[in-house]
């Protein structure tokens, strides 16, 4: 931040000081700035796009799931890249509140898919729950995914 001011405030003085040179050179910085800025929304428009392909079902199955990781997650990759890396937040709440009901103390919150899911294909994989707050049937309540993240390839 106080580079910022001062990369301004320095900007401010040679403007006023040489406003022949420093006009054109403006021009030609603010139209980079504008082209990077660009550039740099059509890359994370793109990004955002390839995740929602990425379908995820989550529910709490103890009975197909091996023990201790009662978390079932099927991920569908509905896209035309390979997904990899595949990692996302775990949010649990009540049926018709809004609220996470994952203790904020637990430190695994993060889930990671290990394998590449290829286009078009589906994968099941059990986990195990963090810890949730007290007072909740982990069967009554509904698992989602939040900020999903992956990486996307072609394969060749």
């Amino acid at each position: 931040m106080p580079y910022g001011i001062a990369l301004f405030l320095i900007w401010l003085v040679l403007l006023l000081r040489f406003p022949r040179v420093m006009l054109p050179v403006s021009a030609v910085v603010a139209g980079l700035a504008l082209l990077l800025g660009a550039i740099m929304g059509v890359l994370q428009w793109q990004q955002s796009q390839r995740i929602d392909h990425l379908a995820f079902d989550l529910s709490y199955q103890p009975d197909s799931c091996p023990f201790g990781q009662p978390l079932a997650v099927r991920i569908h990759n509905g896209g035309e890249l390979t997904a990899r890396n595949i990692s996302w937040l775990l949010w649990v709440n009540q049926p018709g509140y809004n609220s996470n009901l994952v203790d904020v103390a637990s430190s695994d919150q993060r889930f990671t898919l290990g394998p590449d899911l290829l286009p078009g294909a589906d994968t099941l994989v059990c986990y195990s729950l963090p810890r949730l707050r007290r007072g909740y049937r982990e069967s009554e309540l509904q698992y989602r995914a939040d900020a999903v993240r992956a990486d996307f390839i072609e394969e060749q």
